[in-house]
Parts: C-alpha cells; sequence; structure tokens
C-alpha cells in the first residue's frame, strides 16, 4: 500500500503506531505526522505519585521512566505533531520537540447525542462510565466510593451512582453498598448516561481530553470532574460543568446540586452549546484539513 501510492501525509494515531515509523520511511517519502491522544508517560507518571504501595510506586516510575525515553524519541522521528490540548503540547515543547505542531481537539458527532431532559425531572441520580480495566478509572472510581460517596449518601440516603464498563474487578462490588449498582458492560452508552442527570468523571491520572465527558456535555448532562479531567475542555465552573479536586469538593458539588434543578438543566445546555460550537466532529475536522493546507503550500 505504502509503495502502490503517493501521499503528503501519512498520520500516526498515537504513540502506539510509531513502532512503524522505520517501515513507513522505507517504502515512501510521505512526511509523517503524529496524533498524540496523550502525553502517554504523563498517565503514569500522575498514577504512580497516587500509588501508596512502595514497591508498586516504584515499579510504575521504572515503566514510566522508560516510556518517557521512548516518547522522547519518538517525537524526533515525525514532521508535524498534532496534539490534541495546548497544555500536553507544552509539555512536549518542553520534551524537546521543535518541530511543526498544531492542536486540535478531539471531535464527536454531536448530532448522534438526544439530550433526555427526563433524567432532571426525577431523583437525582448519578452516572460513572469507563474501562475499569484502565488503572485511572479504577483509581478514580475507588477514591470516589471509599472517599466521597459515603458523606454524600449520610445526608442523601436517596442518591444512587449507577457504575458501567467492562470488566470491573471484584473490589467494586465490594465497595458498592446499596446506594451503588454496578452494571458492568453496558450496550448502549448513550442510553445509559441518558437517564441520569449527574455524570461523575473522578479522574485523578490522565493525559489529553476525556470522551465520555465530551459525550456527557452533548447529551446536556451535568459533568463533575476533576481538574484533571477537564484538561483540554474550554469549560468553567458552574457555566458548563462542576470541578472539584477533594473529597470535600466533591460532596459540597453534589450538595449544590440538590438546589434549583433549573440550574442543571441551564449547564446541560451551555455544556451541549459548547460541544456543538468547538468539539464538532466537523469544527475538528476543519482544524486538521486547514492545518494540512497550510503545511503542504509552505513546503512547496
Amino acid at each position: 500500500m505504502l509503495e502502490a501510492g503517493e501521499y503528503d501525509y501519512i498520520q500516526l494515531e498515537t504513540l502506539y503506531l510509531t513502532p512503524y515509523i522505520p517501515l513507513i520511511r522505507a517504502h515512501s517519502r510521505a512526511r509523517i505526522a503524529l496524533r498524540a491522544h496523550n502525553v502517554e508517560h504523563e498517565i503514569w507518571q500522575r498514577v504512580a505519585a497516587n500509588t501508596h504501595s512502595q514497591p508498586k510506586r516504584w515499579y510504575l516510575r521504572h515503566l514510566t521512566e522508560k516510556l518517557e525515553r521512548y516518547e522522547r524519541k519518538a517525537l524526533q522521528e515525525v514532521d508535524l505533531l498534532i496534539p490534541i490540548t495546548g497544555r500536553d503540547l507544552d509539555n512536549f515543547r518542553r520534551m524537546g520537540y521543535t518541530g511543526e505542531a498544531v492542536v486540535v481537539p478531539i471531535g464527536i458527532d454531536s448530532d448522534r447525542y438526544r439530550p433526555d431532559d427526563r433524567s432532571f425531572q426525577r431523583e437525582l441520580s448519578a452516572s460513572f462510565i469507563g474501562s475499569l480495566d484502565w488503572i485511572p478509572n479504577q483509581e478514580g472510581l475507588k477514591w470516589l466510593l471509599q472517599e466521597v460517596w459515603g458523606p454524600v449518601v449520610a445526608r442523601h440516603p436517596e442518591m444512587v451512582l449507577h457504575v458501567a464498563g467492562r470488566n470491573p474487578p471484584a473490589w467494586v462490588q465490594d465497595l458498592a453498598g446499596p446506594n451503588v449498582q454496578v452494571h458492568g458492560e453496558v450496550s448502549d452508552a448513550v442510553e445509559f448516561i441518558n437517564r441520569h442527570s449527574l455524570m461523575i468523571v473522578p479522574l485523578l491520572a490522565g493525559s489529553g481530553m476525556r470522551v465520555k465527558i465530551l459525550e456527557g456535555m452533548a447529551l446536556g448532562k451535568v459533568v463533575l470532574t476533576t481538574s484533571v479531567g477537564l484538561e483540554g475542555i474550554a469549560a468553567t465552573q458552574r457555566e458548563e460543568a462542576l470541578i472539584a479536586d477533594t473529597p470535600d469538593q466533591f460532596a459540597a458539588a453534589i450538595e449544590w446540586c440538590y438546589g434549583d434543578r433549573d440550574r442543571l438543566r441551564q449547564i446541560g445546555r451551555r455544556a451541549r452549546q459548547l460541544i456543538r460550537l468547538q468539539y464538532d466532529n466537523l469544527t475538528t475536522t476543519r482544524q486538521l484539513k486547514k492545518a494540512y493546507d497550510r503545511l503542504l503550500v509552505g513546503a512547496s
């Protein structure tokens, strides 16, 4: 395929496709673009920092250092870098990348997401959805169940957290209690999110952007997440999302949701509008095409 056609650019999605760079160079004169979904080593750096077990923390730091060395090397082998947040680009520059770069956020098909306002008419309920075989999701959910959920339920015994995600570890059910329903993997994530007015994303480690947050906002839900979770998304506190970084802040944010129900609807509507304006596939694709066109003109 590389030899059969002529290409201006070949775009690699994520760091994990960069081992193919030597093969591409051997069979094509195309320039190589890396669509960096995260600063990969930063994810594991944050996981290691939040790990209490000394041997596990040492092991994670060892792997993080190896991954960072590889990431730095791979950055020198691409002709164009396309990170999804300005913050990630700043980190890549600090890592030594000096080449062409353009920031293009993740996009979603916002027309696919139809809000169901009935969730605001029922008792307040919350959703958590994410792959439960991914360590940052496990870490965040365990923190939520151990540090936050007890005080919330003590004040609001009717409140239920609905947890969805593939491969939930046994400890999820052990920590669940009567006010947590574990659904496992669900067949329709959109329908699951739509049932609940509040979407909780307690992310303590990560990089890049969270697609599930974009989806929740596109569905007009009130997203409660951490500063880490909201990285790369231009939402502001109590305008398009709720932001909390400590157990007390999370509990206070949920308590705030028990106030005027109409203000929750307004947050959801503003969140959906933000997604349609800045994070729709049509918008982000135009940004990417414009960047490629500019670079191709400059190279000619």
